[in-house]
C-alpha cells in the first residue's frame, strides 16, 4: 500500500480563469484526484507567484478580459524557474486554434473547455507524466 503523500509533497496546481464557477469546479474535479489546487481570477501577479510557490501546472483561461491567457504564458515562460513549469491553455476555441495558439505562445499544450471532467483530468495527467519522464531523463544523463 502506498502512503498518502504529505501536503507540502502533493502535486501543486494553479488554475487561473475569470470565471469564479469554473475556479470552484476545477478545484473540486482535481483535488478529488489527488492533487494540491490554488485558483485565481486575476493574472494580475500570477508570474511572481508562480515563482514564489512553484506549482507543478498552471492552467490558464485563454480568454480573460485584462489580459489574454497566451501573453500570460508568455510572461510566466520569461521568468527562468518557470521555464519548467507545465503551463496548459483552456478555452472553448477549436481544438485546432488551441493547438496553433499553444504553440506560438510556449505553452506545453491545452485543454478545450468541455463538460466532461474526464478530458480535464486526464489532460492534466498527460502533461504531468511528460514532465517526470523528461525530469527523469534528464537526472539519468548525468
Amino acid at each position: 500500500m502506498t502512503p498518502e503523500p504529505r501536503p507540502d509533497q502533493r502535486t501543486k496546481i494553479f488554475v487561473l480563469d475569470d470565471s469564479q464557477t469554473f475556479l470552484a469546479y476545477a478545484r473540486v474535479l482535481l483535488e478529488s484526484q489527488g492533487y494540491q489546487v490554488l485558483t485565481f481570477d486575476s493574472p494580475l501577479g500570477i508570474t511572481r507567484e508562480v515563482i514564489r510557490q512553484q506549482p507543478d501546472l498552471v492552467i490558464v483561461d485563454v480568454n480573460m478580459p485584462s489580459i489574454t491567457g497566451d501573453k500570460v504564458c508568455q510572461l510566466v515562460r520569461s521568468a527562468s524557474f518557470a521555464r519548467s513549469v507545465v503551463i496548459l491553455l483552456h478555452s472553448s476555441l477549436p481544438e485546432s486554434d488551441l493547438h496553433d495558439l499553444a504553440r506560438k505562445c510556449g505553452a506545453d499544450g491545452f485543454v478545450p473547455k468541455s463538460k466532461d471532467p474526464q478530458i480535464l483530468i486526464d489532460a492534466v495527467a498527460k502533461h504531468l507524466a511528460g514532465r517526470s519522464r523528461i525530469r527523469s531523463s534528464k537526472i539519468g544523463s548525468r
